[in-house]
């Protein structure tokens, strides 16, 4: 491994810290979310909203960073584009095994957000449908046939 080699593996792992972190910044906003739901509070919807922005914005740019610094290792490895990223550390180094460790901490994160995602949307289109006023059904009118029992029908005749 060359010093630049090494560089570039620390910068990839720096990079993955700071992603997990504005991960969990991000887990923390829809968190929040939830309990605004929860709570019926309107009052600093926009607010999360605006931090919830911004906090993408931070996790679009490190994750640009992160492809950039991946894309030089595949070269310096003389990999494919999107090889798995065990092809693309040494197995024998121990920054290799903190890198897979980081990516799972970010797959699972992923799978944490996209979950609270969706409770969050479920949350809110209950809220809207018990927000709506109920309508009440319009009280039909009943219609009412009277029957005969089968005697009477079979004798109404006779009489």
């Amino acid at each position: 491994m060359t010093t630049e080699w090494t560089q570039h593996h620390t910068d990839l792992q720096n990079l993955m810290k700071k992603e997990i972190d504005a991960m969990r910044e991000l887990l923390g906003n829809l968190h929040q979310e939830e309990m605004l739901i929860l709570q019926k509070e309107t009052a600093y919807w926009t607010q999360l909203m605006e931090e919830r922005g911004h906090l993408i914005e931070h996790l679009s740019h490190l994750r640009q960073d992160r492809m950039y610094i991946t894309g030089i290792l595949e070269t310096m490895n003389q990999a494919h584009a999107n090889v798995p990223l065990e092809q693309l550390v040494p197995p024998d180094n121990e920054n290799s095994w903190e890198l897979l460790a980081q990516r799972d901490q970010i797959l699972a994160l992923l799978d944490r957000m996209n979950l609270q995602c969706s409770r969050n949307e479920m949350l809110t289109q209950l809220a809207r449908h018990q927000a709506a006023p109920e309508l009440q059904p319009e009280k039909k009118a009943k219609i009412s046939i009277a029957m005969l029992p089968p005697e009477d029908y079979n004798n109404r005749n006779a009489s």
